[in-house]
């Protein structure tokens, strides 16, 4: 049964670009749960535009359901992160801040990085997983290092031109979370889903979260986050 989770880096986005207090992340994530959110995710990034420590030392002690956070491949930051222990701690692309979304990283080039913050992460009883472009390469190289989970990056599902463009797209990702799932890895998939493709990617099989962000928070300001998160699980 797939899961939504919810993307709150927007929000976080927005209060620190207008250096307030409000809208509160934080806040967010208890209308996102009362409305039927199964999971949590935000970005610990090394220039701290969106979620912070203390928004996440906050969201540890509140989240009910669980608590992914994203991060770059940066010491400082998987050291803040393993002393806050979220439930699941996704590695992205270590130079890429261009915008305030994540970006896949190349599991082959960072082996040696990736092995000791697995280890380590399993030492510490978190979860690990990593942000990947759906390719069997890559699959093969976090099942390799074993990770727990992987996201793969539905951009190009989500950026497809027409229709015969999506359905080979989601072809290509069916099979790819097939193959994750033969690896004893689990998968969660991002990247520009809402209210109009999450049927689509709810019907691809062996995939456990499906993280949403910016349409439900667009949606929120008009009614709210807690109907925004009923309005998009009714989609499934």
């Amino acid at each position: 049964m797939h899961r939504i989770a919810l993307d709150i880096d927007l929000i976080a986005f927005i209060r620190n670009l207008l250096d307030s207090d409000e809208p509160d992340p934080v806040q967010s994530v208890v209308l996102a749960e009362l409305g039927g959110a199964q999971g949590i995710v935000c970005y610990l990034r090394d220039d701290l535009k969106t979620t912070n420590e203390r928004d996440i030392t906050l969201l540890k002690e509140i989240v009910r359901s669980d608590l992914n956070v994203r991060s770059n491949l940066t010491e400082e930051n998987i050291r803040k992160l393993i002393r806050i222990k979220p439930d699941l701690i996704t590695i992205v692309n270590p130079g890429d801040i261009s915008t305030i979304e994540p970006k896949p990283i190349n599991v082959e080039m960072y082996e040696s990085q990736l092995i000791n913050i697995i280890a380590e992460l399993r030492t510490n009883n978190i979860a690990s997983s990593v942000l990947i472009e759906p390719e069997i390469g890559q699959i093969k190289a976090a099942g390799k290092l074993e990770f727990e989970y992987i996201e793969f990056s539905a951009n190009r599902l989500t950026n497809a031109m027409d229709r015969d463009e999506e359905l080979d797209a989601l072809q290509n990702l069916a099979g790819l979370a097939l193959a994750a799932n033969k690896l004893g890895l689990c998968v969660n998939i991002s990247g520009g889903i809402g209210f109009d493709n999450i049927k689509d990617i709810a019907s691809i099989e062996y995939v456990e979260d499906i993280i949403v962000g910016k349409p439900v928070f667009t949606k929120a300001l008009a009614i709210g986050f807690e109907q925004a998160v009923r309005d998009i699980i009714s989609k499934l």
